[in-house]
């Protein structure tokens, strides 16, 4: 079992956020704003789609070895 994940906080400003899962099919469509966090698992991609005002965020990688 791999304990990786990406973790991400919105700093400010809003927007949307879609992940898609390793089959290809779409897993999560949301509206987020600044103080959101949010966690996705290993082999699933993330976009951040800005509204017109930007969006500002901070986010990480887990790993179950660290270095």
């Amino acid at each position: 079992c791999d304990s990786a994940y990406q973790v991400t906080y919105i700093v400010r400003g809003s927007g949307r956020v879609q992940v898609v899962g390793p089959d290809g099919k779409r897993v999560l469509e949301t509206r987020i704003e600044g103080g959101s966090l949010f966690i996705v698992p290993r082999f699933h991609v993330v976009s951040k789609i800005a509204d017109a005002s930007g969006m500002e965020w901070f986010s990480i990688i887990t790993t179950p070895n660290p270095i």
